[in-house]
């Protein structure tokens, strides 16, 4: 037997690594922001569920446009790394601001939209391109190996946030971002066999006026969205899992705002512990990519979808459970039954859609699930701050917990195989399931980041 890495695999590490490397910083950013507008800046229920929301609101809202733009892209590769470069500049803003003396809770949330924004570029840039760089059969491991590099990220990230924030404060442990954001252009730079071969070059045609120009530009944005469009009626299957992932998050987002305010204010819980809870989640999801191409096998990408989607979901319920009694203790068993189930559920989403979308209409396919899921954050979110300061913090929390279950439930329940869609049996490909150690399923994420998450 060859030794050789395969093709695949050696393309696939410098997205691995990437992932890595700015996930950890990006954790830690995800701990303090929250953490410095409760402790710092006073924020109240409906101020920390708004500096959620419109992180993902604006991821949402420009998703479709971020993927016409990774369609008709060139070079994938340069994209990331200049994206990455902006983002370090934006999270950088926070501490100098902070040392400035000028930080305020309006900056933040612009801090916290621009952020959304440039995470949904690396997301489905990502996702678009991982096609490009493993054979099809591969695919169900690409995407493990990925979130592998997630939970891997977000071991180290919140374990490491919590000690810099009770160190440093939460200002300066952000600063810690601007390094992993550096590092990951860098790592992102060394990308081969994503980029596009030239285009033909177009007839020489007699100039047109800048009027004429702007309207062209329009009506081919206009008839790119709609192809993108298109394939949602074409593979209906797609849209359902969008629905899916939409019921979660509206469910997961009610939760995910308030989950900080609840855990420093009614649980009383140290800026260590938070960071320490997160990291169970990511063991746990460790555990999953170890295992995750050996469950799709046996269970199929189908039945996967709609067995852990619902678990997880369930699980949400222990959050407000905790304010009853063992609050450690049943935040540990969340973690892990989230964390295992919710990555499970991203690798088998993710492989399906990539195996189901033509791969020159992937990324806009891909940018229209995300704003039907992504949009569903805000809403569940804004919603959960008010919702708070009515109800109380334990008896949003169930509400929303009970609104996930159900969704998922029937929502998910309803998945099955188009009868003209044969997406590769994951059964048959080759080689022990992939593990961290090969190194997020970034897109394949349909739960979202934090908002599904908490």
């Amino acid at each position: 037997m060859s030794t050789a890495p395969s093709p695949g695999r050696s393309a696939l590490r410098p997205l691995v690594v990437a992932q890595l490397v700015s996930l950890t910083g990006t954790h830690v950013t995800a701990l303090a922001l929250p953490t410095l507008a409760v402790l710092l800046l006073d924020a109240g229920p409906v101020a920390a569920a708004l500096i959620f929301a419109l992180e993902y609101g604006a991821r949402g809202l420009t998703a479709p446009l971020v993927g016409v733009l990774i369609d008709s892209v060139r070079s994938p590769r340069r994209l990331l790394v200049a994206n990455d470069l902006l983002h370090a500049l934006v999270v950088a803003s926070v501490p100098a601001m902070y040392l400035l003396d000028v930080l305020s809770l309006p900056y933040l949330v612009v801090v916290a939209a621009c952020s959304g924004i440039l995470s949904g570029v690396t997301d489905i840039s990502i996702n678009a391109v991982l096609p490009r760089l493993v054979p099809a059969d591969r695919l169900v491991g690409a995407n493990a190996s990925l979130a592998g590099a997630r939970a891997a990220g977000q071991i180290a990230g919140p374990a490491i946030g919590g000690l810099l924030v009770q160190a440093l404060g939460a200002a300066l442990a952000i600063a810690v971002d601007t390094v992993s954001y550096l590092a990951s252009a860098v790592v992102f730079s060394r990308l081969r066999g994503a980029d596009r071969s030239a285009p033909e070059q177009p007839a020489v045609t007699a100039p047109v006026s800048r009027w004429a120009a702007l309207r062209r530009s329009a009506a081919d944005l206009r008839t790119s969205l709609r192809k993108g469009l298109g394939t949602f009626r074409e593979i209906p299957l797609l849209g359902r899992l969008a629905l899916a992932t939409a019921a979660l998050n509206v469910g997961g987002a009610g939760l995910g705002a308030l989950y900080t305010l609840y855990a420093y204010r009614t649980l009383e819980l140290s800026p260590f512990q938070v960071g320490a809870l997160w990291g169970v989640n990511s063991a746990a999801a460790l555990a999953a990519v170890a295992t995750a191409r050996r469950v799709v096998g046996r269970f199929g990408l189908d039945r996967s979808i709609a067995l852990f989607a619902p678990v997880a979901a369930g699980s949400l319920l222990l959050i407000p459970a905790a304010s009853l009694a063992a609050p450690l203790l049943l935040f540990v068993v969340y973690e892990l039954i989230f964390g295992y189930c919710a990555t499970v559920w991203a690798v088998a989403s993710a492989t399906l859609q990539q195996q189901l979308v033509p791969a020159e209409r992937l990324g806009r396919v891909i940018a229209f699930s995300r704003t039907v899921s992504i949009l569903a954050v805000p809403v569940g979110a804004l919603v959960g701050g008010v919702a708070a300061d009515v109800w109380g913090l334990p008896g949003t929390l169930t509400g929303f917990a009970l609104l996930a279950l159900a969704g998922t439930a029937t929502v998910t329940g309803r998945i099955g195989r188009r009868p003209d869609a044969n997406p590769p049996d994951t059964r048959s490909q080759p080689g022990p399931p992939a593990g961290p150690a090969a190194g997020e399923p970034t897109g394949g994420e349909p739960t979202g980041d934090r908002a599904a998450r908490h």
